[in-house]
């Protein structure tokens, strides 16, 4: 992760169980805070969020740019050009 935090405050959350001891079990593996690992799924789930935003976004400007060429070339097809 590339950022530091601004700060942090407590947050208390229900979790399933499995959940729970997922979050220990990789925290002990890892050497790390359960919050480490809490936090590293988060940024995980919000990096994947803004490569599909962005995935998304490059689609349409794609359908736009074709749209576009394909205006420009029935424009100067049709004896306007100079």
């Amino acid at each position: 992760m590339d950022e530091e935090p601004r700060g942090t405050k407590p947050f208390n959350i229900r979790m399933p169980a499995w959940a729970i001891e997922y979050i220990d079990l990789r925290s002990k593996e890892r050497g790390v805070t359960k919050t480490d690992v809490v936090v590293e799924a988060l940024w995980r789930l919000r990096t994947d969020d803004v490569r599909r935003l962005m995935r998304v976004g490059y689609e349409e400007m794609r359908e736009t740019d074709r749209r576009l060429a394909e205006e420009v070339i029935a424009v100067s097809g049709s004896g306007l050009e100079r």
